[in-house]
């Protein structure tokens, strides 16, 4: 009967992560197109599209990324090509599997399967995990993997649950510092015994694995994006340090130096980061407020988690001597900590997914814990009614998910840019030149992903995405390859100079395009207006252009 449930729990589950899974969220944005095509680069060349040989850690045009989505990825593009599908596939079956997972995970800690089912169940529909998996997030392999490697060891299989652990480091810069502190608290915990002298063969591909990790952490990129992002060097805490020393009605004094101090100010951000993950705003009421992390108007988990949550929460402090609760404890405690070091990381949904598999977990525990209290009589209907309010809850979320949020934040995934850039392609080898704006977003990787440029022809061709690096009239941005020029001509008297009927500009409303002046109906002097794309309210977006004049007119 629970396996029959679990498969129940789990098809529900993968339903919700994969239908309409190309269409919401409404479009791809930037880093999934960065994700994509750096798959169709490894698949297609074996390099990354900057055409680093296989590479352990990997070069985009805006940063450094951990690389193992990509690679994840690179066999779904070979499949389906350079698709919408093939980019958000892997990370919602990962997504659809982790329900499986925490279940089994669930019964090793519990030694309960009801409550291993409940864990299941409440992930299976928690948006948090729904969010995520329905776009390439790194975070969803990543604490898929986080929850392999617990699980391998709780089973005593431990150089085989290493090499989880030393996997993400590949999939997200929270793993950096969070898998170091959970694995020393798996030893702390457990305390197994290793015999390395007749284990140490077991060693050898975890290592090897690490190795490149070691490298990238000291001598190359994997520290990078911490440091833009980290509260050590938010510029924001050493001004307001020097705001409070520098009060005309303050002196300088050793007292001012004691209160007002980096080192307390940086402890102070850490502290609220630390205890505003764990508030019920960021948790149950309002989420990341981040749109394109959380919908908004609910939160993280499902209101119906928390007396759960709390109830599991007693129980596992009151048996706080066994080792499973001292686990759970402990992985709820360290899991903010790399995000509570970064700039508004107490509500980032993404650098505080490391919560969701404790906060599950511990939930799945409070559930059955309450149930104890019922009588055989009442468990059933107590159940029954649970489950109805679940599911009103979820139905209440998932409608708000699908039919509003889809629309509401069309703009922060980035929509349109795939239909004009599918209009724009098979114009292209009519063309000698092709203007693109870059300024709206930067355009490159959508009109390489959506034209379907050859990444090995881009390899040959891409030289710089500085901006101002080229310039014709008023027109300044970068060129790339023989042709292709990004960037901006918001004079529209220059723009009606430059452009010949041998050119094509891809203009964007309110930037060339001024004010609410349509295009579509009435052309720019000297303009032919080929294709128009519009925004989800119906008013124009894109606009691609040709010149009026011949080319001998200039």
């Amino acid at each position: 009967m629970i396996e029959a449930f679990l498969a129940i729990i789990i098809a529900a589950g993968a339903f919700f992560r994969l239908q309409s899974l190309t269409s919401l969220p409404i479009a791809l944005f930037g880093d999934e197109i960065d994700v994509g095509y750096q798959a169709w680069s490894l698949i297609t060349t074996g390099r990354d599209y900057m055409g680093h040989l296989l590479p352990t850690y990997i070069q985009s045009l805006s940063e450094w990324r951990a690389p193992l989505l990509m690679y994840i990825t690179a066999p779904f593009v070979g499949i389906f090509g350079p698709t919408d599908l093939a980019v958000r596939l892997p990370v919602a079956l990962l997504g659809s599997a982790s329900i499986y997972l925490i279940y089994l995970l669930g019964l090793t800690i519990f030694k309960n399967k009801r409550t291993a089912l409940l864990s299941a169940l409440l992930l299976a529909f928690t948006p948090w995990h729904i969010h995520f998996s329905r776009a390439a997030f790194e975070v969803v392999p990543l604490i898929f993997l986080v929850m392999l490697g617990t699980h391998l060891f709780l089973k005593e299989k431990y150089f085989a649950g290493l090499i989880p652990f030393v996997l993400t480091f590949y999939t997200y810069s929270t793993a950096m510092v969070f898998t170091p502190l959970f694995v020393l608290s798996l030893l702390f915990v457990f305390k197994p015994r290793l015999n390395l002298k007749t284990n140490w063969i077991r060693l050898i591909l975890p290592l090897i694995i690490f190795f490149p990790v070691i490298y990238n952490v000291f001598f190359g990129q994997a520290g990078g994006r911490f440091n833009l992002v980290s509260i050590f060097s938010d510029s924001k805490i050493i001004e307001t340090v020097i705001l409070q020393r520098t009060d005309p009605w303050v002196g300088k004094s050793i007292v001012e130096t004691l209160f007002h101090n980096k080192y307390l100010a940086i402890s102070s951000a850490f502290m609220n980061n630390y205890l505003t993950a764990f508030s019920p705003q960021f948790l149950f009421i309002k989420g990341d407020p981040q749109f394109r992390h959380s919908v908004s108007m609910v939160g993280e988990l499902l209101t119906i988690l928390l007396p759960l949550f709390l109830a599991g929460l007693f129980f596992m402090l009151k048996n706080i001597t066994e080792k499973n609760n001292r686990l759970l404890l402990l992985w709820l405690l360290l899991s903010p900590i790399p995000s509570c070091l970064t700039v508004d990381g107490g509500t980032h949904a993404t650098r505080l997914f490391l919560m969701l598999p404790p906060l599950i977990l511990i939930s799945s525990l409070g559930g059955t814990y309450l149930l104890s209290f019922f009588s055989s009589k009442l468990i059933k209907s107590t159940i029954f009614i649970f489950l109805i309010i679940l599911a009103v809850s979820f139905a209440g979320y998932f409608h708000r998910y699908s039919a509003h949020y889809r629309y509401e934040s069309a703009s922060l995934w980035e929509y349109g840019f795939k239909n004009i850039f599918t209009e724009l392609k098979p114009l292209l080898p009519q063309y000698d030149k092709v203007y693109i704006n870059n300024t709206h977003q930067p355009s490159l990787l959508m009109f390489l992903f959506y034209t379907r440029y050859s990444p090995k022809e881009f390899q040959k061709n891409f030289v710089t995405d500085v901006v101002d690096t080229y310039q014709a009239r008023s027109f300044h941005g970068f060129q790339f390859a023989d042709k292709y020029y990004f960037g901006e001509s918001p004079n529209l008297d220059e723009l009606k100079v430059l452009l010949t009927n041998n050119d094509l500009y891809l203009a964007v409303q309110g930037r060339e395009g001024i004010g609410d002046w349509d295009w579509s109906k009435n052309p720019l002097e000297n303009t032919k207006v080929l294709a128009t794309q519009k925004n989800i309210f119906g008013q124009p977006l894109f606009y691609i252009l040709t010149g009026t004049k011949p080319y001998n007119s200039k």
